[in-house]
């Protein structure tokens, strides 16, 4: 057997992902292996995490018929001439991710993150990077449409911490987040945050943007009137109401992102008139901006890869290496799903095991969920998941407080039944790597309390039990005891490690969390009542 190889990253979310000749796939995060969350500035990247894909594959090196990377895997150059790399623009590493995996034959593929590759030497000390691309994909073809290219500080060779990309709405989020306290790799947070605060400050940063014909536009983060120095003025001139001028903040700056991402779509749309939307790259975690785009566009159905952060670029690497090497003759796609680590024991599950867990979750309880292998991505997709009662905001809070031990306002997510998800929730797609955060339906917002959040949405995850029975059988049990087919579902970790890889990650997590129950492999282990 031979394989190809693709490597993802940037200075963070370093992966490998192995495409085998039949067709099948193993990939991995280094931050799973290392447990080193996001295995942020690890100094020798992809060499953990290769080694992992090929021996669940059971292959060696020389078995591998290409290994392909991102052109901004610089720390890999050291690796050659032993191993060859194909090197491949960053956006388009992106782009591939999410297009191949879709189920289209033509759509138009945007790409948003804080910087890709560099494209020019700009002026004085700094360098020029895309951050924004759009492309028409069509076939087995990729073709640019049109590119926002902003400037940073330093070498081009740089990864100043530090220093900001003019014109990149992942920066932009990334200058709010940080600007109202959080850390880097933190945007999340301020998503979760924006829905607590008002439009007092919408204007004063819309002020540091300009949007120009053809989809382009200009952001404004450094200087005295840049985005930085606006948040500065803003909270040093705070007397009191610390929570709801942050709070603010944050809504000025998903706000400000929604209406340049809009700007983009609505040209993109004019230029094309393709029903069909691909989003990748780090902006395309941000759910609250996706699950508005068919209300608020003419796009009819939207994709979203499970991992469209730089990990993903691992996939979309090493999907461009095996075309470029089997040209093929029909439209090609790689409908892999995000389960993708090996194996550690039996799928199975028996219907006691899960006639006990539906009903501790009945009772309030908290479970874990171990099974299979395990999500490429940052969500946690029911296989390395915590479980609980959505009708239980109590039980929310305890997750919050006393499991994930994180702030109070991060709303925490459902997973519903695929045939059901319109019962509870205003969905316009499926969404089955939780990608789309929609308005609960409001007759159901008190009776899913554990999981709506202020402004009434949710992230959503539409299950379809073929793709995961174990969990489609949990979730109808649970409906079975007259619940709705709906169940929380948060990552299996404790708060500042990455989701668990092994079955003994996972009882560590047992032991260390406030949960009830845990099931690793189709085994129940419950906590002793004290």
């Amino acid at each position: 057997m031979t394989g190809v190889v693709g490597f993802g990253g940037s200075i963070h979310d370093f992966a490998t992902w192995l495409i085998t000749e039949d067709g099948g796939s193993i990939a991995i995060e280094d931050e799973r292996l290392s447990r080193v969350r996001y295995a942020l500035l690890d100094p020798d990247p992809c060499r953990a995490s290769l080694a992992y894909c090929l021996d669940a594959a059971g292959l060696r090196a020389e078995d591998i018929r290409a290994f392909a990377a991102n052109d901004m895997l610089t720390q890999l150059r050291g690796w050659e001439p032993e191993i060859s790399i194909r090197w491949v623009n960053h956006h388009r590493s992106h782009a591939a991710s999410t297009f191949f995996t879709s189920p289209f034959e033509e759509a138009v593929v945007l790409v948003v993150d804080g910087a890709g590759s560099v494209v020019g030497p700009g002026a004085g000390d700094r360098h020029e990077r895309e951050t924004t691309t759009w492309m028409l994909g069509r076939g087995n073809e990729l073709t640019q449409l049109g590119q926002v290219v902003g400037a940073k500080r330093g070498a081009a060779s740089s990864n100043d911490l530090a220093a900001l990309m003019s014109n990149s709405l992942g920066d932009l989020y990334r200058a709010v987040t940080e600007g109202i306290g959080f850390a880097f790799m933190q945007a999340g947070k301020a998503m979760a945050l924006a829905p607590y605060g008002d439009d007092r400050f919408t204007g004063e940063l819309m002020e540091t943007v300009e949007l120009l014909p053809d989809g382009r536009f200009t952001i404004t983060l450094e200087g005295p009137y840049g985005v930085v120095e606006r948040i500065r003025r803003i909270r040093a001139d705070r007397v009191s109401g610390g929570f709801e001028i942050d709070a603010s903040i944050a809504f000025a700056g998903q706000w400000v992102l929604e209406q340049v991402l809009l700007h983009v779509l609505a040209h993109a749309w004019r230029v094309t008139g393709c029903p069909n939307l691909c989003l990748a790259g780090g902006v395309a975690l941000n759910c609250a901006f996706n699950g508005k785009i068919i209300k608020n566009t003419p796009f009819e159905r939207v994709h979203v890869v499970y991992a469209p952060g730089d990990d993903g670029t691992a996939l979309g690497a090493a999907i461009l290496a095996a075309l470029e090497l089997d040209p093929p003759t029909s439209t090609a796609r790689f409908p892999v799903g995000p389960y993708r680590g090996r194996t550690y024991g039996t799928e199975e599950i028996d219907d006691q095991v899960l006639r006990r867990t539906a009903e501790l979750l009945d009772r309030g309880g908290v479970v874990g969920w171990f099974e299979g292998r395990a999500e490429f991505g940052p969500r946690a997709l029911g296989h390395r998941s915590i479980l609980a009662d959505p009708r239980r905001a109590d039980v929310a809070r305890r997750i919050n407080s006393r499991v994930k031990q994180r702030e109070w306002f991060r709303p925490l997510a459902p997973v519903v039944l695929a045939e059901a998800a319109g019962d509870y929730f205003e969905a316009d797609c499926a969404s089955p790597w939780m990608q789309f955060a929609w308005p609960i339906r409001p007759e159901h917002r008190k009776t899913l309390a554990g999981v709506c959040h202020v402004d009434g949405t949710a992230r959503v995850q539409t299950l379809d039990p073929e793709g995961n029975p174990s969990l489609g059988r949990l979730l109808a049990e649970f409906a079975g005891l007259g619940a709705p087919p709906v169940l929380l579902n948060t990552s299996l970790n404790i708060r500042g490690e990455p989701i668990v890889e092994t079955p003994a990650e996972a009882m560590a997590v047992f032991r260390e969390a406030d949960l009830d129950a845990m099931v690793v492999n189709g085994t129940l282990f419950e906590r002793r009542p004290h």
